[in-house]
């Protein structure tokens, strides 16, 4: 399908889901029980024929343009932008996203692949192609399985309690889609395990509500280091919100690529100088 502007690599790739991988030109993913394989080519985007998917997964209904217009209202965050150019925000299903990030808590990206990965595989439908599926509620929380041989730690009770509480209609997933944005994070943050920036990404990732701002330690450095601003989680994200507006969840993610990048490009230059395990 022939897409509007956007970088396929750089949305996949921006630390918001965790099921993707690259090898050989292509990107494989799994995305709730659908199991993909994506390239971009130009302006289109070859490997699935599903548009209607296409176009809500990626928010091909976002104007970009638009966006970054509203946003770029300095330097430091428009020098992103033009480096970054594409990238979209994901539209996840929202029980995939909150059980995902739930799992995210303190913990790094390689960290939560691995995690994820072992409990669609411990509780997931196999798919035909040898993947696994994201398990549902009833799937986690009625699973034979046991829990420990995904590696979850602490959070294997919060994940499973979190199941049982969907099954069972205690979380309603469904109210949950219809709040403004301050009633869900306040709703989200009943569960065990999700705390504000949890929630914030919850929100922003799969409940539409583009002004979220999640704040991890890289959003820290980069709010203190560009912009001076320091304190609180509620200080930095609201100073954020206030400052960049309905679409501050969009600068947010610009701002983490670039000081992903950069972290990862500094681990590059660094000698490695860990003691070796015995």
């Amino acid at each position: 399908m022939r897409v509007p502007l956007f970088h396929l690599g750089y949305t996949l790739d921006s630390g918001q889901v965790f099921r993707w991988t690259f090898e050989e030109g292509w990107w494989s993913g799994v995305v709730g029980s659908r199991s993909l394989r994506l390239r971009q080519n130009g302006d289109r985007l070859e490997g699935c024929d599903d548009e209607a998917f296409l176009r809500r997964y990626f928010r091909f209904d976002d104007d970009l343009e638009a966006i970054y217009a509203d946003i770029s209202g300095d330097e430091r965050i428009a020098s992103k932008i033009d480096r970054f150019r594409g990238m979209r925000l994901i539209r996840q299903d929202v029980w995939e996203c909150s059980a995902s990030y739930l799992l995210a808590s303190y913990s790094n990206v390689p960290r939560i692949k691995k995690m994820i990965a072992a409990l669609c595989a411990a509780y997931g439908r196999k798919l035909p192609d040898g993947r696994y599926a994201f398990p549902t509620p009833q799937e986690l929380a009625e699973g034979d399985t046991d829990i420990a041989v995904c590696r979850l730690g602490y959070r294997a009770d919060w994940i499973r309690c979190y199941a049982r509480s969907v099954r069972d209609g205690e979380f309603d997933l469904d109210a949950l889609k219809a709040m403004d944005y301050e009633s869900a994070v306040r709703y989200l943050k009943t569960v065990k395990g999700i705390g504000d920036k949890v929630a914030d990404c919850i929100a922003l990732f799969s409940l539409d509500h583009l002004e979220a701002c999640p704040v991890d330690v890289r959003i820290a450095r980069a709010m203190r280091e560009q912009y001076g601003v320091t304190g609180s989680y509620a200080t930095v994200s609201g100073y954020a919100r206030r400052h960049f507006g309905r679409y501050a969840g969009y600068a947010q993610e610009y701002l983490y690529i670039a000081e992903d990048r950069e972290r990862k490009k500094v681990s590059a230059r660094s000698p490695d100088t860990r003691t070796p395990a015995p």
